[in-house]
């Protein structure tokens, strides 16, 4: 099967829960589409490589697909409407969840390079979201802090941001929501989540 097939769903069969038109032809959902992408990749890798677990692969896939659906959405259906690029929101919410923070603090909470973050605060303190003051620390540094412009600004986003976030997770039951956080907080827990973080 070749990787356009697979992306479009050829050679997948069963119920599902794609949808039927007018005509009969049935369309598949998304997440039909790249499980049989899924199901090629992994046997594509059982042929070439070595290693344990083929649902290590299949849950890899899953993850990375679901938080590209999920940030590109986001980006088109909220960011790029109230003119943020998704640095720039990052970088603000950052603000508004912790408070003033030094240029450095951030780009390590918002896990962004320093060069991805300097561009974004550039952009936001012209656009008057953000202001700089003396660090109480070390007067030698500056802080970073919220307008209220900038404090406005991200609640408006957030709010559309959380409208969009029910929306994904509307298919799972309040158990499965639990369940599915406390799987992610344990990945977020474990050894490879803290290599080069300490």
């Amino acid at each position: 099967m070749s990787l356009h097939d697979a992306l479009n769903g050829a050679g997948t069969t069963g119920s599902g829960n794609g949808h039927t038109n007018g005509n009969g032809y049935r369309h598949q959902t998304t997440g039909e589409r790249f499980r049989t992408f899924v199901d090629s990749a992994v046997a594509r890798a059982e042929s070439a490589l070595e290693f344990e677990d083929p649902m290590v692969l299949r849950l890899s896939l899953m993850l990375r697909k679901v938080n590209q659906l999920m940030a590109d959405d986001a980006n088109r259906k909220v960011h790029q409407i109230e003119g943020w690029t998704q640095a720039s929101f990052r970088v603000c919410f950052g603000l508004w969840v912790v408070g003033p923070m030094p240029p450095h603090q951030i780009a390590s909470a918002s896990n962004m390079s320093r060069a991805t973050v300097s561009a974004a605060i550039k952009k936001i303190e012209e656009d008057g979201l953000i202001s700089r003051e003396p660090s109480a620390v070390d007067q030698r540094s500056t802080v970073l802090r919220l307008t209220p412009a900038g404090e406005a600004a991200v609640v408006r986003t957030y709010q559309s941001h959380i409208g969009l976030e029910h929306d994904w997770l509307q298919p799972l039951t309040e158990t499965e929501r639990l369940l599915l956080f406390m799987l992610l907080g344990k990945l977020l827990d474990g050894p490879a989540a803290q290599e080069g973080r300490a």
